[in-house]
């Protein structure tokens, strides 16, 4: 059976391929287009997928999308205002407040009936595919749900899905057990974690939907306990199944505390109160269910110091977060779950994310040839680019097939030594980045004892960079650059299996230098999507004013001129 999963439009539009259940290919139309989170009809991304998988239009069975038609989500929509309403009535008597609640939401919903619209966008947008007729609407947080489950390996486990809105809802919890998902209760909209972060990330002058992470590294520089009580009085955490979100009773909350404090005051206290909502209703989820194991997708599981707050809950054993947790994967969910749903699936591990586009050398040399760099081809790649990196050189990665999802994990990577925190800032600067995370440290998986604390409860996960953790004293001396203020670092975790060029790199860098661990940062410019091709990552070598660039088997060092052949 052969499944396109496609993610919404609204933005980090994608598409994956299911053969037969196993995920074949997958990527984000931005990679393609150069647009950052770019939304639409993924055409490009489904052209590619298709191609990858070795199948036509006619070979798919199945096109899953991760929302529900026009008027089911609408029901869902109303049926939610409704007891929203109810809701803030009970919970304040101010007249004022009601009322810009209302209007508030009322806009919110004007705003979402434009779904109609959408839906027909889609169907037309298949039908030069002669897929239209295919399509079949899945839940939006049963898809990030099933993206989590099925890739977790996990057959008992709570499943979660946290985000801004999809499908009426604002999240999920689930229960999976023998290869199947069991709904234990929804987060309905406006109850939203998604939403109350994204306010103040705008809030602060950030974009919402792009800059989220930018408020979790702020956040460590910040006090959380001098606006805590303050934006925790937002919540009502007395419902037995879920948090309600008083967000929309004083639209203007975020803005009088922006102009009021720090933003690094205001940064921690959002993140503080984020990690203690969610991390108090997953507990209770865990404790009622009996479980030991967490699985969750979903663009609030891209908060990473979260993330670490569910792997420490007593009696957890381990945490999965799928690798492409935002709305980029939910169309792969999708098809997941659509799989299921007709002919069963069980859970298993992902073997990598390296499931986008791939080059030949040939390919590769052809856009050096181009760009008017000079370059050679090594006899052994991993060995020079060692070289470099003992120099306390910074070198750009690009090799194999693209990652799926936000993080780059070795083949769209630049790396660097993390002896020394000054260099992150010249990097930034270099790539025109404005960061308050440090880069995130790849390190051999067999030295993660040694470097990071409850290494086992994040094994897998961390072979994705998903989730932070704390640091061992090794991993704070020998490796500073990847330690944030806070003691935490987010690490991937690399092995022969997952990814044998790079860890080829640091096992060799390790034998001459005894540290495990490099610096691993995306290969992009700021504001740009992770590079795809060849020829962006000429590109963004020339304008990062980077010295050594290692494409495939070929080198190229501004330093050394070496002539092209």
């Amino acid at each position: 059976m052969i499944i396109v999963g496609l993610s919404p439009t609204a933005h980090e539009s994608a598409c994956g391929v299911l053969v037969d259940g196993k995920l074949v290919a997958a990527a984000a139309e931005e990679r393609f287009s150069r647009v950052k989170n770019q939304g639409g009809f993924p055409t490009r991304a489904l052209e590619w997928c298709l191609h990858q998988a070795g199948v036509t239009p006619r070979d798919v069975d199945h096109v899953a999308y991760a929302a529900l038609p026009f008027m089911k989500e609408r029901a869902r929509d109303l049926v939610g205002f409704g007891k929203n309403v109810v809701f803030v009535a009970q919970a304040t008597d101010n007249a004022q407040r009601k009322l810009a609640h209302l209007a508030n939401y009322a806009k919110n919903l004007a705003f979402k009936s434009d779904w109609r619209g959408k839906e027909s966008l889609i169907l037309d947008a298949l039908k030069p595919f002669e897929l239209d007729k295919k399509l079949v609407f899945v839940d939006h947080h049963q898809s990030h749900c099933a993206a989590a489950y099925y890739t977790s390996g996990f057959d008992r486990c709570l499943v979660v899905s946290l985000d801004g809105y999809g499908s009426g809802q604002a999240g999920s919890f689930y229960l999976g057990a023998g290869g199947k998902l069991t709904l234990l209760s929804p987060i309905p909209y406006p109850h939203s974690l998604g939403t109350f972060y994204r306010r103040v990330t705008q809030a602060l002058g950030f974009k919402p939907n792009r800059h989220e992470g930018k408020i979790v590294g702020l956040a460590a520089f910040g006090d959380p306990t001098r606006l805590y009580d303050e934006v925790m009085a937002r919540f009502d955490l007395e419902h037995p199944d879920y948090y309600r979100y008083k967000s929309s009773q004083d639209p203007f909350f975020e803005k009088q505390l922006a102009q009021n404090y720090s933003r690094e005051d205001v940064a921690a206290a959002y993140q503080r109160v984020l990690e203690d909502v969610a991390t108090k209703y997953v507990q209770r989820w865990v404790e009622r269910t009996g479980v030991n194991r967490i699985a969750c997708a979903g663009g609030v599981l891209a908060n990473v110091k979260m993330n670490q707050r569910f792997m420490e809950i007593p009696g957890v054993e381990e945490l999965f977060v799928f690798p492409a947790m935002s709305d980029g994967g939910v169309g792969v969910g999708a098809a997941f779950a659509l799989h299921a749903d007709l002919i069963g699936k069980r859970p298993e591990r992902l073997e990598n994310v390296y499931l986008g586009p791939g080059y030949t050398d040939a390919e590769m040399e052809a856009e050096l040839s181009k760009s008017g760099l000079s370059y050679r081809r090594s006899e052994n790649v991993e060995h020079e680019i060692v070289d470099h990196l003992v120099a306390d050189q910074v070198v750009a990665r690009f090799n194999g097939r693209m990652e799926f999802g936000p993080r780059a994990l070795g083949n769209r990577s630049i790396l660097y030594p993390a002896k020394d925190p000054s260099v992150n800032k010249w990097l930034n600067d270099r790539l025109k980045r404005t960061e308050f995370m440090p880069f995130a440290p790849i390190s051999l998986a067999e030295r993660a004892d040694d470097l990071y604390e409850n290494v086992d409860r994040i094994r897998y996960t961390a072979e994705f960079m998903t989730c932070t953790t704390n640091c061992t004293k090794q991993m704070r001396e020998q490796s500073p650059a990847a330690v944030h203020v806070d003691g935490t670092a987010r690490p991937q975790l690399v092995s022969e299996r997952t990814n044998p060029s790079v860890y080829k790199v640091i096992k060799e860098y390790e034998a001459r230098t005894g540290i495990p661990t490099l610096i691993n940062t995306s290969y992009n410019m700021h504001e740009e999507p992770i590079v795809c091709s060849p020829d962006d990552a000429i590109r963004a070598f020339k304008d990062g004013g980077l010295g050594v660039l290692a494409l495939g088997p070929f080198i190229v060092d501004r330093a050394a001129s070496h002539p092209s052949n």
